[in-house]
């Protein structure tokens, strides 16, 4: 293997590079894994199409026009073979990035179930942990996580399913507003509806009608979405059950619930 190849060919190997990870994003996709996500995508498809554009822009390097105008005539040929083979591996890598999963709707069932699931979890254990000086809202609570266990666990797969836990999450939502933002975990309840509402974000919503456990309160419910977003801590590489875990009990800890945190 001659590795001053490596550097003697810069353009060539980083092409090579930039196939490879485009090439590895693929197979990663196709075995469902993302490293987590990119905004409403995953941090696979995000590196596929990196790699994809800087691709286009080495098969447009104005070097090898300029060679092509100053140099000899064997000079032109290889600069005009070096980037006819920049514009081909650019079209595998555009066909590579077309089997990727676009962005929306891209959380597989195993991941919404686990989402679900870690955050009816967190509303049962703080509910246990309020029940002796705040009764009603220990229910209304246990209410939104036995709304979130039933739907995680009812039986049924695709897009049925999918409007079954909309539904719940999104009943689950209008029992948590209805505890008032100044209880002393709020803060708490502001992490469980920015997680509620990935889980609305990324399921079919069967446009039916919410039943209210509790009674809504519009206020307060714009008050934990705009709080949890800043409470709701992302991390590289980390699943949005793993994120909602570390939020969750991190400020658990802060704000003397620490008997609320999820395993």
């Amino acid at each position: 293997m001659n590795f001053t190849n490596i550097w003697n060919q810069p353009k060539t190997s980083a092409a090579g590079l930039l196939i490879a990870v485009a090439s590895i994003a693929g197979v990663l996709s196709q075995q469902g894994v993302t490293l987590g996500k990119a905004g409403t995508g995953t941090v696979v498809s995000l590196a596929s199409a990196l790699a994809t554009a800087l691709l286009g822009l080495l098969a447009k390097d104005p070097e090898a026009a300029s060679e092509q105008v100053s140099g000899a005539a064997s000079q032109r040929a290889g600069a005009a073979n070096t980037s006819a083979k920049l514009g081909a591996w650019m079209l595998i890598a555009l066909t590579l990035s077309a089997t990727l999963p676009t962005t929306g709707c891209t959380a597989s069932t195993s991941e919404l179930q686990s989402d679900a699931t870690a955050l009816a979890s967190a509303l049962n254990n703080l509910a246990a942990v309020i029940q002796p000086s705040d009764a009603t809202a220990a229910n209304n609570l246990k209410t939104a996580a036995a709304a979130l266990t039933a739907a995680a666990q009812s039986g049924t797969t695709g897009p049925a399913w999918e409007q079954v836990l909309n539904t719940a999450t999104s009943g689950a939502e209008v029992v948590l507003a209805a505890i008032p933002v100044t209880a002393p975990y709020a803060a708490l309840l502001a992490i469980a509806i920015a997680a509620a509402e990935a889980i609305i974000a990324n399921t079919v919503s069967g446009g039916t009608q919410v039943k209210a456990e509790a009674t809504g309160n519009n206020t307060n419910l714009l008050w934990y979405k705009r709080t949890g977003r800043g409470l709701l801590r992302h991390r590289f590489g980390r699943g949005p059950a793993g994120d909602f875990k570390a939020s969750w009990n991190a400020e658990a800890a802060a704000t003397g619930f620490a008997g609320a945190a999820v395993k």
